[in-house]
């Protein structure tokens, strides 16, 4: 369904008043840009980008950052907007979903996606059969994850880890390090990574990403 912008969606599920999308579109209308310019600059669909702002899709990570820069701001901005205060609580419907692009079968969403320490914390989801890659990923910081179901092959450096429900790693992220799911259920964690790697627009290594 086409509406104007500025229109509260009257279909579904209302838009999650600190989301992603409600936070893209504030930055967006704070620019005086429609859809239609903010289309022409990304190259991304004016549907596309309306179903974002209402929260209905999971943008990827090389998506966000093709709108950002549209904008003219960073992911750390996007997500640290100054005009509410540091946030302590999230609720579920309040956390950041991000696929990755070019990586099937993974999911990580951000628990913390307004905070303003160097702490941050993710789940991850990785399909079966889904992995990292074949090539380990190296950043900055420290990591340490702990598996809530499933199955996960982790390594760190040349050492191979099976990890099972209940086991924990942690590791100097400088280390190499990348995983694959072996089972048939997805693989659940949850991470903590200091300092944060989905936020700053200048991450290269993107950790578990």
């Amino acid at each position: 369904m086409t509406r104007n912008d500025g229109h509260v969606p009257t279909g579904g599920e209302p838009p999650h008043e600190n989301g992603i999308g409600q936070l893209l579109r504030r930055e967006r209308l704070a620019r005086g840009m429609t859809l239609e310019s903010l289309s022409d600059s990304t190259g991304l669909s004016r549907s596309y980008l309306s179903n974002l702002e209402r929260d209905m899709n999971s943008p990827t990570v090389n998506t966000l950052r093709t709108i950002v820069d549209a904008l003219g701001i960073t992911l750390s901005r996007l997500f640290l907007e100054a005009d509410r205060k540091e946030r302590v609580l999230t609720r579920p419907g309040q956390r950041v979903e991000l696929t990755r692009s070019g990586a099937q079968g993974i999911t990580y969403t951000l628990l913390n996606p307004e905070g303003s320490g160097q702490l941050e914390m993710m789940l991850l989801t990785v399909a079966p059969g889904a992995s990292s890659g074949t090539i380990p990923h190296t950043h900055t910081g420290e990591e340490a994850g702990i598996l809530l179901s499933g199955e996960l092959d982790y390594w760190v450096e040349d050492v191979h880890y099976r990890l099972q429900p209940g086991d924990c790693v942690s590791f100097d992220s400088s280390r190499p390090h990348r995983y694959h799911n072996p089972g048939h259920v997805p693989a659940v964690s949850v991470w903590a990574e200091t300092p944060p790697g989905l936020t700053p627009p200048n991450r290269t290594g993107q950790g578990h990403r």
